[in-house]
């Protein structure tokens, strides 16, 4: 490391307020390198699951079972609703562990979605995500779909 001195006019020297630039740039090139290392190993650590595609087309007699949505408008009621054209039952908080555990056997193998209103509180979606995972729900995802129930519509009070 090194300092410069500036030279005036006198015989006393005065130090200079500069930032030297070298150790900064090497502490820098360091970490950079810390991070390249470090970082396919943390990449190995996500499991990521991506879908088979079937060769065989589904049998023509047998329905699939609709999809499981539960719902959170923004008045905080939750619903649970079968199939984007299901009618949203409205559900209690209190009543909705029941309700999944009900349900658990048909849908806690499958993908169930949650879908949450933009406004609502985001520790009422954990909440709701914490309750299916401890009433046997493996797989929940947060959806997107706008057509699953309008959720900007005024609920009935469900609380």
């Amino acid at each position: 490391m090194g300092a410069s001195v500036k030279q005036s006019g006198g015989d006393e020297a005065a130090p200079v307020a500069e930032i030297n630039v070298t150790p900064l740039v090497d502490v820098m090139l360091v970490l950079l390198i810390i991070f390249m290392v470090s970082m396919p190993a943390m990449m190995n650590q996500l499991v990521i699951e991506i879908p088979k595609k079937s060769s065989t087309p589904p049998p023509l007699n047998v329905k699939p079972k609709p999809t499981m949505y539960v719902l959170v408008d923004d008045a905080g009621a939750y619903y649970l609703q079968f199939g984007l054209d299901g009618v949203p039952e409205p559900v209690l908080f209190e009543e909705l562990p029941a309700k999944l555990i009900a349900k658990a056997d048909e849908y806690s193998k499958e993908l169930v979605y949650v879908k949450a209103a933009p406004r609502i509180d985001y520790g009422r979606v954990v909440l709701l995500i914490e309750t299916m995972g401890k009433t046997g729900y493996e797989k929940v995802a947060l959806d997107k779909n706008e057509s699953a129930i309008p959720l900007d519509a005024p609920a009935a009070p469900a609380a």
